[in-house]
C-alpha cells in the first residue's frame, strides 16, 4: 500500500500530542485518579490537557477508519482479517499480559518515598500488586483500550460494511451536525462533561458509540473524494471555528459538580454541546489542513511513522517512570514536564531502534526490516 504522507504526518502529530498529554497529567492542579503520579500542579497543564483531549483520540480513530477503508479497497477480506489479527489482536493480547501489569504496578511504586522504589523487593511487591489490581478491576486495559475498541470496530464494520453505500452522498455540514448530535447524546450518559477513556474490558457504550462515529467518519472521507476536497477548501474556517468552540468549552467546566445551581441543566447542555462541537470541528479541520498542503516523503517522516506504534505502546509506562523518579526533586513542574516528555520520547525511540525495529516485534508491528551497516 502506497503511503499517504499527509496521513503519516497527521498520525505523528496525534501521537506527539498524546505523549504531551501523558507527560502533563501529574502536573495539573486537578488530580487524575487514573494516573499513578500527582506532583503539585499548574492550571496551565489543566488547560492544555483539556484542549488536546478534545480531539486527540477522535483523530486517531478517524485515521484508523481512513486506513481501514484503504485496506478494504485494496485487499480481500481474508487478508484484512489476517492483518488485524497480527497487528492489533496479537499486540493487544501480549500487552494485556506484559504491559498492563507493569502500568498498574506504578500505582504502588509511586507511593515509596525518595528513590527507595529502586529496591528489588519493592519492585517485586509493586509488580504483584499490579496483578492483584488487574484482577480486582476486571483487568483494566490501561492505554491499550484504543486497540480494544479498534478490534470491536473492525469486527462490527466487517459485518455491516455493505450498508455504508449512503455515505458517498452526505455533505460535510450534515456530517458535522450528525456527529455533534450523536456525541452530545452519548455524553449525556457519561459521568463527566468530557469523553473519558474506558478503563476495563467491559466496553462503555456511550464512549464506544462516540468513537465509532469517528472511525466511520474516516472510512466515509476516504470513500468520498468530494468530502475530502470540501474539507481541504474549508480547512481554515473549520479549524478556526473548532478552536473557538474549544476555548469556550473550558468555561462551563468550572460549574461541573455544582448540581444545586438553579440553571445547572442549562449549563450542562451548553458544556456538552461546546465540547462535542469543538471535538468534531477540530478533527475535520486538522484533517483538512494536513491533507491540503503537499508534505514531502522523507526518511525522517517514514522513520517516525514506523516508530509511532511502538511509541504508542511504550510511552505511557516510560513517562510515568520518569515522573515517579522526579517526585523527590524540588524543581519546577515545568522542568519536570520537559524532562519526562522529552526523556520518555527519546527512550521510546532509542528502544525502538535497538530492540524493536529489526526484531520480531518490529515485524509484527510494521514489517520485517534489515539492518544496513
Amino acid at each position: 500500500m502506497k503511503r499517504i504522507t499527509s496521513i503519516d504526518a497527521l498520525r505523528n502529530f496525534a501521537n506527539i500530542t498524546r505523549c504531551f498529554i501523558h507527560a502533563s497529567i501529574p502536573y495539573m492542579v486537578t488530580k487524575a485518579p487514573i494516573w499513578p503520579v500527582d506532583d503539585k500542579g499548574s492550571w496551565f497543564f489543566d488547560f492544555v490537557i483539556f484542549e488536546n483531549h478534545l480531539f486527540v483520540m477522535e483523530l486517531f480513530f478517524t485515521i484508523s477508519g481512513f486506513i481501514f477503508a484503504i485496506q478494504l479497497n485494496l485487499n480481500p477480506t481474508r487478508k484484512v482479517v489476517a492483518n488485524i489479527l497480527k497487528r492489533i489482536l496479537l499486540p493487544f493480547s501480549l500487552g494485556l499480559l506484559i504491559i498492563v501489569p507493569v502500568v498498574l504496578s506504578l500505582f504502588s511504586l509511586s507511593q515509596y518515598p525518595g528513590f527507595t522504589f529502586f529496591d528489588f523487593q519493592i519492585i517485586q511487591k509493586s509488580y504483584l500488586s499490579g496483578w492483584n489490581l488487574a484482577f480486582e478491576n476486571f483487568f483494566p486495559t490501561a492505554h491499550l483500550w484504543y486497540l480494544y475498541y479498534l478490534l470491536i470496530f473492525y469486527l462490527f464494520t466487517l459485518l455491516v460494511k455493505n450498508y455504508f453505500s449512503w455515505s458517498s452522498s452526505i455533505s460535510v455540514s450534515k456530517i458535522i451536525v450528525l456527529g455533534i448530535s450523536i456525541s452530545t447524546t452519548c455524553m449525556f450518559f457519561m459521568d463527566r462533561w468530557l469523553v473519558e477513556n474506558p478503563l476495563t474490558m467491559l466496553p462503555e457504550i456511550p464512549s464506544l458509540l462516540h468513537f465509532y462515529f469517528f472511525f466511520v467518519l474516516g472510512m466515509v472521507i476516504y470513500n468520498s473524494p468530494r468530502i475530502l476536497d470540501n474539507l481541504k477548501k474549508n480547512n481554515k474556517r473549520i479549524l478556526a471555528l473548532g478552536i473557538l468552540f474549544a476555548v469556550a468549552a473550558v468555561i462551563p467546566q468550572v460549574w461541573f459538580g455544582q448540581i444545586d445551581l438553579h440553571y445547572y441543566l442549562f449549563i450542562k447542555v451548553i458544556a456538552v454541546v461546546l465540547y462535542c462541537s469543538a471535538s468534531h470541528l477540530l478533527v475535520l479541520g486538522l484533517l483538512g489542513v494536513f491533507t491540503s498542503y503537499p508534505i514531502r516523503e522523507s526518511k525522517l517522516l517514514r522513520y517516525f511513522t514506523d516508530a509511532s506504534y511502538w511509541i504508542y505502546l511504550s510511552n505511557m509506562p516510560i513517562v510515568a517512570l520518569f515522573q515517579i523518579a522526579l517526585i523527590p526533586l524540588e524543581i519546577s513542574v515545568y522542568y519536570k514536564f520537559l524532562i519526562s516528555f522529552f526523556g520518555a520520547l527519546m527512550f521510546s525511540l532509542l528502544s525502538y531502534e535497538l530492540l524493536v525495529r529489526y526484531t520480531m516485534i518490529g515485524k509484527i508491528l510494521n514489517k520485517k526490516r534489515k539492518r544496513y551497516l
